[in-house]
């Protein structure tokens, strides 16, 4: 499936270069939605793939997924990780939940924010699991947003037995507590 999203996505650009304008736009879509296709087909693979089963594989893709996505747009960012044992197990729908409310939080700094600066801390204390994702961005009242994205970080958050803060001071920020000892 891969491979035919990724043909698809390379062929609708190839001809969107040759394209009449009228096409032109719609080609590019197209071209863009299988590409979107494929991120989120790997996103499912990697969840599923049981190699990938412990913290330092969720920070690594944290940070990969920041770097190519922030530096696009100019935000620098810095990435600090504290008291997390990389070689220790985490149970795979933590991982997901964890991972997509990285995502969506970044996302939202891409779409909604005026950012130069980022800074994400991901931290173990205890027991208690804490990933904070903080621009430096003004309030943005010009995108209204009928997405779902807020809510849909909270229902993560709850899934897992864990709280999602938001709140702006000094830019936006998102912050996911979880007690890694208390079952959801």
């Amino acid at each position: 499936v891969g491979s035919i999203l990724s043909g698809l996505a390379m062929q609708s650009q190839v001809m969107a270069y040759t394209a009449p304008s009228e096409i032109k736009t719609a080609l590019n879509e197209l071209s863009g939605m299988s590409r979107d296709a494929m991120e989120r087909m790997r996103d499912v693979v990697w969840v599923i793939d049981s190699r990938k089963d412990k913290y330092e594989n969720l920070i690594d893709r944290m940070r990969v997924f920041a770097e190519k996505n922030l530096v696009v747009k100019n935000i620098t960012y810095h990435f600090t990780v504290n008291s997390i044992d990389g070689k220790k197990f985490i149970d795979p729908e933590k991982r997901q939940n964890i991972y997509l409310i990285f995502k969506e939080a970044i996302a939202n700094i891409l779409k909604h924010s005026d950012a130069t600066q980022v800074n994400i801390l991901f931290e173990q204390d205890k027991g208690h699991l804490r990933l904070v994702v903080q621009d430096n961005g003004t309030v943005s009242t010009q995108k209204p947003s009928d997405g779902l994205g807020m809510s849909n970080m909270a229902m993560r958050a709850k899934n897992m037995g864990g709280n999602l803060v938001t709140l702006f001071e000094n830019g936006f920020m998102v912050e996911l507590n979880l007690d890694l000892n208390k079952k959801a």
